[in-house]
């Protein structure tokens, strides 16, 4: 029997809504130094961490641990490529709580991560890689859809000037040991395509919700969220699985920035997101970039009723089409000034809400790691708070 603790929907009627209070988010987890383990073998992470996953603690397990996946380098990809993103390899840390106090967990592999790009020549994924998200199958099997970039130089920069890393597709790694371990797939899953753009990056998974058991439930396909660039504009796309993620089709395009009004925030496009069962259908928690390339986050809305994944699937943004979160503003710290991204959401027994989440305040910062909590579940910037 497969227990998808990710994807539980559950039927708690959420408290009050309460506003939030004017307290200023804080960093999580951070880029490595010397004191960031015990035996010091954790420097894979030591220019910038981004892009939380998170696994809530198993409920059959006594003081079991949330865990957050994460990616990072160390100031370059793999083979001395220059690094353009903050991916390169994933790492583990963990929490009692989920919130304030993590502790990083040292991988097997180089410098300490837990998945890193391969070395052989010719490889899909041998440039940088970066987790993407992390299912539950059972007590202690994982797998994590990850995404990796090749050696193969695109003009992305210009067309006198290529750069690798970009042709970027999605795998799969297991892990039979809660995640302190993981073995890849022998290739991808998931190739890009050329009328979407020049790659398919960052999956986020959904799972069909459990039903009474009594039902007969019908075979309902797993759903898997991703986003490509086509040189202009960013745009969220989907797939779906009949065989518990062994192979993905493409259902299209399912949510891009509003392409009518130049000044809304998500006008250049929809790039990383998260999507969670949510008030009888899904939210989706999603990164808008506007024309200034200025990153913010949004909301959007699908009745359980409706498609979840392409088609003519209906989503309807919310908070009338603006942010609900903005770099540097209430309740996000001032270390969030530059550029808010990657969100990751939760949802709680008790109805509310936590959005996990990567910032930096200037050029010249490191990417961290933050969090910020609705406790009635609302979605509307006053809503949101620090903890």
């Amino acid at each position: 029997t497969l227990n998808f603790e990710k994807c539980t929907c559950f039927s708690i009627k959420a408290p009050q809504a309460t506003a939030a209070t004017n307290k200023r988010s804080v960093r999580i987890i951070t880029p490595s130094n010397e004191k960031d383990s015990t035996d010091n073998t954790i420097t894979f992470d030591s220019a910038c961490v981004a892009n939380p996953v998170i696994v809530p603690p198993r409920s059959d397990k006594e003081n079991d641990k949330w865990q957050c996946y994460y990616y990072g380098n160390s100031g370059s990809w793999n083979k001395n490529h220059k690094s353009f993103l903050p991916t390169g390899s994933s790492g583990l840390a963990e929490s009692d709580d989920g919130l304030n106090s993590w502790t990083k967990i040292a991988g097997a592999e180089k410098d300490g991560a837990i998945l890193a790009p391969s070395d052989e020549p010719n490889t899909w994924d041998n440039v940088h890689t970066g987790v993407g998200d992390v299912i539950r199958i059972n007590n202690d099997e994982l797998h994590m859809y990850y995404f990796g970039g090749n050696e193969e130089e695109l003009p992305l920069l210009g067309p006198t000037s290529k750069i690798a890393g970009f042709r970027i597709r999605i795998g799969r790694a297991k892990s039979y040991d809660n995640g302190k371990s993981w073995i890849k797939d022998e290739s991808y899953l998931l190739d890009y395509d050329e009328s979407e753009g020049v790659f398919a990056s960052w999956p986020r998974i959904v799972i069909p919700q459990q039903k009474d058991e009594k039902e007969e439930k019908e075979k309902e396909p797993w759903k898997m969220y991703y986003h490509s660039f086509n040189g202009q504009k960013w745009r969220v796309y989907g797939a779906e699985s009949y065989n518990q993620g062994d192979s993905w089709t493409r259902t299209g395009l399912v949510l891009e920035g509003d392409t009518t009004n130049e000044d809304a925030f998500d006008y250049k496009g929809i790039g990383t997101r998260d999507v969670v069962p949510w008030r009888g259908g899904y939210l989706m928690i999603y990164e808008g970039v506007d024309k200034n390339s200025v990153h913010r986050l949004g909301a959007a809305f699908c009745k359980d009723s409706d498609e979840v994944s392409g088609g003519n699937a209906k989503w309807t943004k919310l908070n009338n089409g603006q942010p609900i979160l903005e770099p540097g503003k209430d309740p996000l710290g001032t270390w969030t000034s530059l550029v808010v991204g990657t969100p990751y959401v939760v949802s709680l027994p008790d109805g509310s809400l936590r959005i996990y989440y990567c910032a930096t305040e200037n050029e010249d910062d490191k990417m961290c790691i933050g969090v910020v909590v609705s406790e009635s579940g609302d979605i509307s910037p006053e809503f949101w708070k620090a903890v």
